[in-house]
């Protein structure tokens, strides 16, 4: 927006604000009514005297220069601006149409760019849940509860699962939630850019309209890995009811005082000037300092670390009864910093005592919700400490586009901008970034918060340190290398989890980041020399990692490597049929892991213990579970994860795996819908049936229970010829159950059949779904 200065005659101007015409184009131009004063940009009597005025200013130029027009005009507080008009005829300003009411927006230096604003609001109060409508003052000093305050509809905003209005999107926060976090913060503001681009990058769980961090809310929900995968992100629909202290007001504790009261010391000792400890100096490297120096290091160590370090030095011990150290544990940053009181309280203490009256079993309910909160808040805040480095954009050599290879999270491919309200799981793609890697590498960083990598860091000799993603120095885990010849990833639905190198010379580091519970895939594995790499970011953290190598990625690449397996990558020596598999190819499918068990153990020494095999579903198959007659992990039993509840349909198959009976073949069937709605996976197909027979020549037949589909053909799973089935695969929906089956085998050796099988007749059709039917066997 360029514009020129022009002198008014009669300026109509108050207090700090400044009027003046804007040139915007040849046909308009807009009167600017400029306020810098930062820190007012959210406050609504602000904003109400500055329309005010600039209303009065407008009718007089309107009255004195005869104009007929439509005059347009902005008013801007601190870095934000308001766009408004004022029709021919009319007495009041409104609002550009394409703009929606109230919307911020912060205006650049050079007012040549317009960008949205990020703002908290004041304190509203949603205590009807049938109303849709979120209310909150526009001042962020305001409270729903101040005298005179009036709740506008022009001050709505959609938030969490809403649909923006007009570019307007917000997220809510506990009132006293954002007190802690602000004391958390103090003396400095809350980074609330970061804080909105994190809350963006989160998907609403299903149950509920909260946003789904990952984690449990210290205790407050449990997260559903029974009858759920992992990657899933579910969440039981109750709040855990033991956890009483939740409900208490975390900010103003009542009992505080108490305490403070009760670890008053008149003279306390401050620390040990010299503790009467015989130091073994040939032993202990820190018998060699002094004291001063062994509790500056203790400051900076966590408890648990000190008692280790106790352990192995003698020099340590005396300090557990160190005033000094135990005073450290309250400063910012410790292990009781969550004790903000502390802070402004200049009375001398006796920190040892005040530190056990804060521990978890002794601390007052009000104090030990405070402390759940304040440790989310440390999990929360090295991702605010973050910022994106905007240098890395290189294009990719047509040479390196012949090697790219990628693994994703489960990215939302519709998403275009504001917050989606079918964001329910997986992540969102913000940003990429792509660079080359430097020839003379040295070593390479991985930021990691919590549980996800959040940064890349490429150090080399001679060049300055390449940074993709977030970087977290203090959270920093660095693999020296000098070549990246592959990277093996646990990637869940909301991205990269953990990350091991592959170096050039084929050697794997160790895990960097926390793998478990997630799924592995090797697509990365083997692409030899790595040169150019390339990341998808959210608001907070990698969610693809992209590598390119100067060869060609092969035409076949075995369903081993390719697809993400949980709950790792299956052994070389299990043959994963890749023909036979049902499912959609891994590097066309986008996030869809493969959960496997190997049911007949390693050689088939499980096949003899097999008694039956158990299929369950409301309707759609669900999970295939195999019963043995020993006590077996379910990892090894269980394909798909499903709650049975009452309207579960449970179908079982007896088999005599004692007697040598086993089984010989799956076969298999899909279904196919075409159309937007419905899931892509129903486009390749989904799996419909499946049919097991064992070498007694017993087959059972399991189907979706849906009338109005006529059973689709069988196919045989085939499987490499000298092998028997010992596993399963396959990639399971949360609502649709198992989408696609696969079959392991392997070559073991079956022992002699021990007797006939005790079949008692043909199975109960009540025991089969509907088109099950069971052959009875060969004499």
């Amino acid at each position: 927006m360029s514009y020129e200065q022009r002198p008014l005659e009669k300026v109509y101007s108050r207090a700090d604000f400044i009027i003046r015409y804007v040139k915007n184009g040849q046909p308009k131009k807009v009167v600017l009514m400029e306020n810098e004063r930062r820190g007012y940009e959210t406050q609504s009597s602000w904003w109400a005297e500055a329309v005010r005025q600039l209303t009065d200013y407008l009718k007089l130029v309107r009255a004195e220069q005869d104009w007929n027009d439509t005059l347009y005009a902005a008013v801007t507080i601190g870095t934000y601006v308001r766009f408004y008009y004022l029709e021919p005829k009319e007495q009041t300003l409104t609002d550009y149409t394409t703009v929606r009411t109230g919307d911020y927006y912060e205006l650049k230096k050079d007012e040549a760019e317009v960008h949205k604003g990020t703002f908290t609001s004041g304190v509203g109060r949603h205590s009807d849940p049938y109303t849709i409508d979120w209310i909150v003052p526009s001042d962020s000093a305001s409270r729903w509860d101040d005298p005179g305050y009036t709740p506008l509809f022009s001050d709505r905003i959609p938030v969490m699962r809403q649909s923006a209005d007009g570019g307007l999107h917000g997220f809510v926060m506990h009132d006293l939630c954002w007190q802690l976090l602000q004391k958390f913060y103090e003396p400095d503001d809350v980074p609330i850019e970061r804080l909105h681009d994190v809350c963006r990058s989160l998907p609403l769980a299903i149950l509920g309209s909260c946003a789904f961090w990952g984690h449990d809310y210290g205790g407050l929900i449990t997260l559903d890995t029974k009858d759920h995968y992992p990657w899933e992100d579910r969440a039981e629909n109750e709040f855990n009811s033991s956890l009483t202290h939740a409900k208490e007001d975390p900010y103003d504790v009542a009992e505080i005082p108490e305490l403070l009261t009760l670890s008053y010391n008149s003279s306390p000792s401050l620390g040990i000037t010299q503790p009467h400890v015989v130091r073994e100096t040939k032993s202990d490297c820190f018998a060699k300092f002094p004291w001063e120096i062994i509790e500056e290091i203790s400051a900076n160590l966590l408890v648990s670390d000190i008692l280790a370090l106790i352990r192995s030095s003698r020099t340590f011990g005396p300090i557990l009864s160190s005033q000094t150290f135990w005073a450290s544990r309250f400063e910012t940053g410790k292990d009781r910093a969550f004790l903000f009181e502390k802070r402004n309280c200049k009375e001398a203490r006796d920190w040892i005592k005040l530190y056990q009256l804060t521990k978890r079993s002794a601390s007052p309910p009000g104090l030990k919700n405070r402390r759940r909160i304040w440790d989310l808040i440390q999990c929360l805040a090295p991702y605010l400490a973050s910022s994106l480095d905007k240098n890395p954009k290189l294009s990719l050599t047509s040479s390196a586009r012949n090697g790219i290879c990628e693994v994703a999270g489960d990215i939302l491919v519709e998403f275009d901008s504001g917050y989606p309200d079918t964001f329910n799981q997986g992540c969102l793609l913000f940003d990429k970034q792509r660079t080359t890697i430097p020839s003379n590498l040295l070593r390479v960083g991985f930021s990691v918060a919590e549980d996800s990598i959040t940064g890349i860091r490429l150090v080399s000799g001679v060049q300055e340190d390449i940074c993709l993603g977030y970087i977290i120095k203090c959270k920093e885990a660095v693999i020296e290398t000098t070549s990246l010849g592959g990277f093996m990833l646990a990637v869940d639905s909301r991205g990269i989890r953990a990350v091991r190198v592959i170096h050039g010379d084929g050697n794997e580091s160790d895990w960097v980041g926390n793998p478990a519970g997630t799924p592995i895939t090797g697509r990365l594995m083997k692409l030899g020399d790595i040169n150019t790499l390339e990341v998808g970011v959210d608001g907070y953290k990698i969610i693809s990692i992209a590598a390119a190598s100067p060869h060609s990625i092969p035409l076949k690449i075995p369903l081993q490597r390719k697809a993400f397996w949980y709950p790792s990558i299956p052994s070389p020596g299990l043959c994963l049929n890749d023909q036979s598999f049902t499912g959609q190819d891994p590097l066309t499918a986008s996030y869809q892991p493969l959960a496997w068990i190997n049911f007949g153990g390693p050689k088939g020494a499980y096949l003899k213990h097999i008694t039956g095999v158990c299929v369950t579903g409301p309707g759609n198959i669900c999970t295939i579970e195999f019963e043995y007659d020993i006590d077996l992990p379910v990892e090894i039993c269980k394909l798909g994860r499903r709650k049975v509840t009452d309207f579960s349909i449970m179908n079982r198959f007896k088999i005599d795996g004692p007697g040598g009976e086993y089984i010989t073949s799956i076969d298999a069937s899909i279904i196919r819908f075409k159309g937007k709605n419905v899931y892509p996976f129903y486009r390749w197909g989904k799996l419909f049936s499946f049919k097991i027979t064992t070498n007694y020549g017993r087959s059972a037949h399991f189907a979706t229970r849906d009338p109005t589909v006529e059973p689709p053909t069988m196919t045989p799973l085939s499987v490499e010829p000298g092998t028997i089935v010992t596993g399963l695969y396959g990639a399971q929906h949360p609502e649709q159950g198992l989408i696609s089956l696969g079959v392991i085998s392997e070559v073991a050796t079956m022992g002699k059949r021990k007797r006939e099988p005790e079949l008692g007749g043909p199975i109960k059709r009540s025991n089969i779904l509907p088109g099950n039917r069971e052959t009875a066997p060969r004499s």
